[in-house]
C-alpha cells in the first residue's frame, strides 16, 4: 500500500527551501521519502561517470557511422540536480493487483509458466510492457526512473561493477544465471526458473545512508523511461532521451535468466516497448519538487 510523504515544515525553518521530499531538522534539509522508499542524493556538480564501454549498440547486430560495431555506452559525466526516492524494492504482483482493481492498470497475461501475477504477491510482477509499468509509476505520482537515475541508484558513481561492489556475483547477491546461459527463456536463475521474491537477497543491496535498494541486479530487468540509443559521450545535466516515436527502450539490472555480465550496473539492454516477458518488470522513483520543507 503506498503512503503519503511526511507533511512540510515551514520554509524558514532551514536555511535553504527543502524539497518535498525531505523534511527541515536541526536547520537543515534530511531525507523524508515515504516507507519503501529509499532517498538517493543528488550527484553534486562534479556528478559522476555514465557508462563503462560495454554494451554494443544493437547487441552487435547494427553498425556505427564509422562501420565499426557501435558501442552504446560511451563513459561520459552526467550532473543530476536533485535528489529522488527509489522505489526500495521492484513492484509486485500484489501491489500491481492492487493498482489493477483501484487505479485502473491493465493485468498481465497469465500466459507463461514464470508468470507472478496475481498469485504470487510478493515477487515481482512480470509479463508487462513499457506503457503498463510507466501508467502505475504514474497512478502513484511517481515515474519510472530515468536511465541515469537508474545507474547513480545503483552505484553511487564509484564505478563498481554490480550494485553491491565488485565482488563476484552468487546466488546469496542475486537471483541469476551462474554457469553458462542456454536459453534466454530456459529454466535458468538460481532456484531453476522464474523471478524470486523481492528483497530475499540482501547480500546484493546497494546500501544508501538512507536505506538499502534491493535486486538492483538481477531477478527482473526494469523498464527505464529513455529510448534505446549509443551515449553521445557528451557531458550531461539530468539527461532523458525519450522519443515517442522510437519502439525501442532501455531495460536495466539484468534478470534471473542472465548471466554475470548481464546483470552489472553499467550493462544496457534495449527492448521494444510492447515487449512482455517473464524476466521483465520495474521499479518507481519519486522525483523532487520545490515544496519548502
Amino acid at each position: 500500500m503506498e503512503t503519503a510523504a511526511p507533511a512540510p515544515a515551514p520554509a524558514s525553518a532551514c536555511s535553504k527551501p527543502c524539497f518535498d521530499i525531505e523534511r527541515c531538522e536541526a536547520g537543515a534539509c534530511v531525507p523524508a521519502c515515504p516507507e519503501g522508499e529509499v532517498y538517493v542524493p543528488a550527484t553534486g556538480p562534479e556528478g559522476f561517470k555514465m557508462g563503462r564501454g560495454m554494451s554494443t549498440y544493437g547487441f552487435g547486430s547494427r553498425k556505427s557511422g564509422n562501420g565499426g560495431t557501435g558501442r552504446a555506452d560511451a563513459p561520459h559525466k552526467v550532473v543530476l540536480t536533485r535528489p529522488f526516492c527509489m522505489d526500495q524494492n521492484e513492484v509486485t504482483a500484489g501491489q500491481m493487483k492492487h493498482c489493477v482493481e483501484e487505479k485502473g492498470c491493465k493485468a498481465p497475461q497469465r500466459t507463461d509458466r514464470w508468470v507472478t501475477y496475481p498469485d504470487k504477491p510478493d515477487y515481482p510482477v512480470n509479463l508487462v510492457d513499457y506503457k503498463m509499468s510507466k501508467y502505475y509509476c504514474e497512478q502513484y505520482g511517481k515515474s519510472l526512473p530515468t536511465e541515469a537515475q537508474w545507474e547513480w541508484a545503483a552505484t553511487g558513481g564509484d564505478g563498481r561493477d554490480w550494485p553491491w561492489g565488485n565482488e563476484e556475483p552468487t546466488c546469496e547477491h542475486t537471483d541469476f544465471t551462474q554457469a553458462i546461459l542456454i536459453s534466454p527463456g530456459g529454466d535458468s536463475g538460481c532456484h531453476g526458473g522464474g523471478p524470486s521474491k523481492v528483497g530475499t537477497h540482501t547480500k546484493g543491496d546497494k546500501i544508501w545512508p538512507s536505506g538499502a535498494i534491493h535486486d538492483l541486479a538481477g531477478n527482473v530487468w526494469e523498464w527505464v523511461l529513455d529510448s534505446y540509443r549509443p551515449y553521445s559521450g557528451e557531458p550531461e545535466v539530468d539527461p532523458l532521451h525519450d522519443y515517442p516515436n522510437m519502439a525501442n527502450r532501455v531495460v536495466r539490472g539484468g534478470g534471473w535468466n542472465r548471466s554475470g555480465r548481464g546483470i552489472m550496473a553499467a550493462f544496457r539492454g534495449g527492448a521494444i516497448w510492447t515487449y512482455k516477458v517473464p524476466g521483465l518488470g520495474f521499479r518507481c522513483v519519486r522525483n523532487a519538487k520545490e515544496g519548502g520543507r
